[in-house]
């Protein structure tokens, strides 16, 4: 018997984006690799999302839509893990897309290095599309210790969507709900559980600017954004009580996060609670002392 393809599950939230969503859909169905199983989560659109995910999975069977109150993005996501049955699993943004190769790219490295996770860079381009760019040639390096090695390699990011996860990775996990930058804490649980990962030099995904359409990164900062940041890094400094290297660089990415909530409250005037406005230095002899007694 023919042992049946790798069945890779595309997670993508939708909200309210009628203007990119089909560029997004088309970019999924037309991947040269097709045993994909795509879940769209309408997550309570008032424009025409709901509409074109209906003529959408109407014409493909491989398309699930799932329809919910709005929950936002980490909610939307959920929704769709809670729900994948496949082998390995992708978020994809509905404002962004996929160049045609990038599905087959990322099960290529996978399969070369042995890894349940890999990472890509990515393209970043204005309101048009640039058109699909043929693959070249990628470099695909085996890692040890995704933690340690998350940190550092910025063209890596830390967002959930340039990244390829084995479905037993992510099939307990889930985002934090309410927070904005949700996708930071969720990587360093992830990278910390993962034993090895493939980086591949080459950008396996697009990310719009849409012509400066509305952006979290790009607006404000503001008190909740201030309150997620701190949400994320309670979270991350909660991770592998174990201790060990994991523990370690777990607390060294909430110190990078700490390190840019206070610079950014800074610049937007916003004040932070006590424990988390003290001073780096102050900050260092705690986390000194604290090693000293564990």
């Amino acid at each position: 018997m023919e042992k049946r393809k790798d069945l890779v599950s595309v997670i993508i939230p939708v909200y309210n984006v009628e203007r990119f969503l089909a560029r997004c859909l088309e970019s999924v169905l037309t991947q040269d690799y097709g045993e994909l199983e795509v879940i769209c989560v309408n997550d309570g659109s008032t424009d025409s999302s709901g509409d074109i995910l209906r003529n959408f999975a109407a014409r493909d069977p491989r398309i699930k839509v799932i329809t919910q109150e709005n929950r936002g993005l980490s909610g939307a996501r959920n929704s769709g893990l809670e729900v994948f049955t496949g082998d390995w699993v992708m978020f994809v943004d509905s404002d962004d897309y996929l160049p045609s190769y990038a599905v087959s790219a990322f099960l290529d490295a996978v399969r070369r290095t042995g890894c349940p996770l890999a990472a890509s860079e990515r393209y970043v381009v204005d309101a048009l599309p640039p058109g699909d760019r043929a693959p070249l040639p990628s470099e695909v390096r085996r890692f040890g210790k995704p933690l340690r090695n998350l940190i550092g390699k910025r063209k890596m990011q830390s967002s959930a969507w340039n990244k390829f996860y084995s479905a037993d990775l992510v099939r307990n996990r889930r985002f934090i709900e309410g927070i904005y930058f949700e996708d930071w804490p969720f990587i360093t649980e992830v990278f910390g559980v993962a034993e090895s990962f493939a980086l591949i030099r080459h950008p396996l995904y697009v990310y719009c600017l849409n012509g400066g359409a509305p952006s979290i990164l790009r607006s404000s900062f503001t008190q909740k954004k201030a309150d997620s940041y701190i949400t994320g890094i309670k979270h991350v400094r909660a991770l592998f009580p174990e201790g060990g290297w994991r523990r370690r660089y777990a607390r060294k990415r909430a110190d990078i996060a700490l390190d840019m909530l206070r610079k950014r409250a800074k610049r937007a005037g916003i004040a932070l609670p006590p424990e988390y406005a003290k001073s780096s230095l102050w900050r260092r002899i705690i986390s000194f002392l604290a090693g000293r007694t564990r």
